[in-house]
C-alpha cells in the first residue's frame, strides 16, 4: 500500500506528529483524490485534538478547510477534472477526507469548485464558516435562497445574529441578507465593524448587561418585527430565547451551532441545532440528513459565489509553509494570537 505525509493524533490528547506512513486513499467513483494546497484553521481541530471527539479512528487525520488541487477523478465525476481546483470543508474526523496530509478525497457533492472569483488563499475561508450558517439558517432557519443571480424580495422583518463577527456569524449576515432580511448582529466592540462589513443594518455589544441588549433588540427591530435568532457564537442561548420570547408571533425559530448543552425551551419556539460533524456518516440518519443538505448548499452557493453575493472572508496568511507550521499555527490559535481566520501553505503544487 502506498503511503504519505502528514500530521496524526494518537489518541484523545496526544500530540500532533508529523508521520510518513499514512496510507493514501483510493478513489471512489465520485469522488476525487486532490493534493491539498491550504488549510483554513478553525477551533475544530483543537477541540478533536484534546477531546477526541468527531474522530472516527485513531490514529486519527483531522483538519477541516482546505483547497486543493485534483489529481484523480473517480469514474463517475460528472463535475471534477484532473487540474480543477476544489476549496471546502473536509467531513471532519475521516481519515481519508482529512486536509492535513499530501493527499486525501474529496466527494464532488460536497466541495466548491474554484473559479477565478476564488483565490487559492482565502478558498481555505469559505467551507466550515458558509456551510454551517447555511445549516443554520437554511435548514434550520427555514429560510429561502433565492436562485443565483436574482434577488430576494425584502422583507419587512429582521434575523438576529449573536456573534456577528465570528466565522460562521459573518456568514450568517451574508446568508440572511441574501434571503431578503434586515440583520441586526451581536459582537464585541472592537469587532462591530466585521459584522457591518459582512452586511448587518446595525450591531449591538454583546458585553452589555442582558437586559440591557434585549432593550436594544426590541428597539432596532421596531417592536420586536423579527422571528429568527441564529447564535453562531455558542455562548447566547439565554438571550436568544428570552428575544424570541419577548416578541408576539406563532413563527419562531432559533438555531445554534452549540449541540452539546441541555436546552429547556417552550414548545413554541422551534430550536434547531447544527451538527456540522455529520458531514458524511452516511451510515446514520441524521448523517445521511445533513450531508444531503450540504450537497445541495454546496450546489447553491457556487452561484452566489460566482456572482458575489457569498464573499470568502477576510484572512491571515501565515509565513512558511508545511507541516510543523501547521501544527505552530493550531498552538497560536489557541492562544488567540490571531485576528483573522488563519491560513496555512501545505506544499507546493
Amino acid at each position: 500500500m502506498a503511503t504519505q505525509t502528514g500530521i496524526t493524533i494518537a489518541g484523545p490528547n496526544q500530540p500532533y506528529t508529523v508521520v510518513d506512513t499514512i496510507p493514501r486513499p483510493t478513489v471512489g467513483p465520485k469522488q476525487a483524490l486532490v493534493k491539498s494546497l491550504y488549510v483554513g484553521l478553525n477551533p475544530v481541530e483543537p477541540f478533536m485534538q484534546h477531546s477526541g471527539i468527531l474522530i472516527a479512528e485513531f490514529p486519527a487525520v483531522i483538519g477541516s478547510d482546505t483547497t486543493a488541487v485534483v489529481l484523480e477523478a473517480g469514474a463517475e465525476c460528472a463535475k471534477l477534472r484532473r487540474g480543477d481546483y476544489v476549496f471546502g470543508c473536509a467531513p471532519v474526523g475521516l481519515n481519508r477526507f482529512s486536509p492535513f496530509q499530501e493527499t486525501f478525497l474529496v466527494d464532488e457533492a460536497w466541495v466548491f469548485k474554484k473559479t477565478a472569483r476564488v483565490g487559492l488563499e482565502e478558498g481555505s475561508t469559505v467551507g466550515a464558516g458558509s456551510l454551517t450558517a447555511g445549516l443554520a439558517l437554511i435548514d434550520g432557519l427555514k429560510l429561502q435562497l433565492p436562485s443565483p443571480g436574482t434577488a430576494a424580495p425584502r422583507r419587512d422583518s429582521w434575523v438576529v445574529v449573536m456573534g456577528g463577527s465570528g466565522t460562521v456569524g459573518q456568514y450568517a449576515v451574508q446568508i440572511a441578507k441574501l434571503c431578503g432580511y434586515k440583520v441586526l448582529a451581536s459582537s464585541s466592540p472592537s469587532k462591530a465593524e466585521i459584522a457591518r462589513k459582512a452586511g448587518a443594518d446595525a450591531t449591538f455589544d454583546n458585553r452589555a448587561p442582558l437586559d440591557e441588549q434585549l432593550g436594544i433588540i426590541e428597539r432596532v427591530t421596531g417592536g420586536g418585527q423579527f422571528g429568527h435568532v441564529v447564535d453562531a457564537s455558542a455562548q447566547a442561548f439565554e438571550l436568544s430565547i428570552k428575544a424570541l420570547e419577548t416578541i408576539a408571533r406563532e413563527d419562531k425559530f432559533f438555531s445554534t451551532v452549540d449541540d452539546w448543552s441541555e436546552m429547556n425551551v417552550s414548545d413554541s419556539i422551534s430550536v434547531y441545532r447544527v451538527q456540522f460533524g455529520m458531514l458524511g456518516r452516511l451510515d446514520q440518519p441524521l448523517g445521511q440528513h445533513v450531508t444531503g443538505v450540504i450537497a445541495e448548499l454546496v450546489a447553491a452557493f457556487e452561484g452566489h459565489i460566482e456572482t458575489g453575493a457569498i464573499r470568502p472572508l477576510d484572512y491571515q496568511l501565515v509565513p512558511g509553509a508545511g507541516w510543523d507550521r501547521i501544527i505552530e499555527s493550531i498552538a497560536d490559535l489557541e492562544a488567540g494570537k490571531f485576528t483573522k481566520k488563519p491560513v496555512v501553505k501545505v506544499q507546493d503544487e
